[in-house]
């Protein structure tokens, strides 16, 4: 019964909207369909900017691969993220490794990017309002909501760099994870049948603890050499997001939204997704856009207007092309001859060898 929980939460939150707002809905939908045809090209503008930026952090952040390559794995475990209501994320993530294999990246060089790609997204998801909100909360006009996310944001991106900051100036932290490794795979190879002689040939040959100590240093290396373009594709993908929500509020013709308001609400609509159960917080991101983009000023036309066309650049988009990457790579492997050559150097380069 817990695998159909998000499915049903969605379609509940979708079910009470199309009732309780379906003049809004309809009003809505008569502007979309009067809009002209070519006034749709900025918006796939807009998203083609948005899977070149995500696709230019995963490069930065995994040496070896190539911007096609990277498109073709970031938007595929997209896909996979947002289209499975169960446990999308992980196969999305599965996908990528299974990718990132085929692509002749190594177990380290894979791992580190895993990390990095996780843990970078969540200072900016964070620092983000937290930075433009923090001036109106200390002068006492910030709501109690912008307040709160201040001041989680606040202690989220202080405790995370303090955290990641001491793990990777001491091997104590990647210690004390090797251990937990080396207790799990002993505990799972008391558990395994004994008929299962190749998973347990694979489990035994298994390193917790070597495989954390060089996990650190993998890390380490990835930083200190591509920390300028981690940072710089980061923003880019941050602007690129702000980008989709702007070109949607233009394209439908709203009036009156100040960029500024426009920042705060789409930095506070990617903390809500951030936190919401649902694969790409479905239903509950289109709700609290659109009374963020009301609290904004925006009437709720105007607001469900813009809201329908950032979530179909920003969720239905990736599905769509993530399905297409897929599909393209599964019968036709994507392995571009450049890709041989810098996945050659990084395993022979002592800078690059993650």
């Amino acid at each position: 019964m817990r695998r159909f929980v998000a499915p049903l939460i969605t379609l509940l939150i979708i079910g009470t909207l199309c009732i309780v707002q379906r003049e809004a809905l309809f009003a809505t939908w008569s502007r979309l369909t009067e809009l002209h045809v070519l006034a749709f090209v900025p918006l796939g503008v807009a998203a083609c900017v948005m899977i070149l930026t995500r696709a230019a952090f995963l490069a930065s952040c995994s040496p070896g691969i190539t911007l096609r390559q990277s498109i073709f794995a970031d938007q595929s475990a997209l896909a996979a993220g947002y289209g499975i209501a169960l446990g999308g994320g992980a196969i999305g993530t599965g996908m990528r490794i299974h990718m990132f294999r085929k692509f002749g990246l190594t177990p380290l060089q894979i791992s580190a990017s895993i990390v990095t790609t996780a843990v970078v997204p969540s200072f900016t998801t964070w620092g983000l309002p937290s930075s433009l909100l923090v001036i109106p909360t200390l002068r006492g006009t910030a709501n109690n909501v912008q307040q709160l996310v201040v001041f989680i944001g606040i202690l989220l991106v202080v405790s995370s760099s303090v955290f990641w900051w001491g793990a990777l100036q001491s091997p104590k932290v990647f210690t004390v994870v090797g251990r937990v490794g080396f207790i799990m795979r002993a505990i799972l190879l008391r558990r395994l049948p004994q008929r299962l002689d190749r998973t347990r040939t694979i489990v035994e040959r298994t390193k917790p603890k070597e495989f954390s100590a060089d996990m650190r240093t993998a890390l380490l290396v990835l930083l200190r050499t591509r920390w300028p373009k981690i940072l710089m594709s980061s923003v880019a993908t941050l602007s690129a997001g702000f980008l989709c929500l702007w070109t949607s509020a233009s394209i439908f013709g709203v009036q009156g939204l100040e960029w500024h308001e426009a920042l705060i609400t789409f930095s506070l609509i990617r903390v809500l997704i951030a936190l919401s159960p649902i694969p790409g917080g479905t239903g509950i991101a289109e709700i609290g856009l659109i009374a963020l983009l009301e609290r904004a000023g925006l009437s709720l036309v105007d607001a469900t207007g813009t809201t329908i066309l950032y979530r179909l650049l920003t969720w239905l988009s990736p599905i769509v092309v993530g399905t297409a990457c897929w599909w393209r790579y599964n019968h036709y492997p994507v392995r571009d001859p450049d890709s041989l050559t810098e996945s050659t150097e990084a395993k022979a380069d002592p800078k690059l060898k993650l």
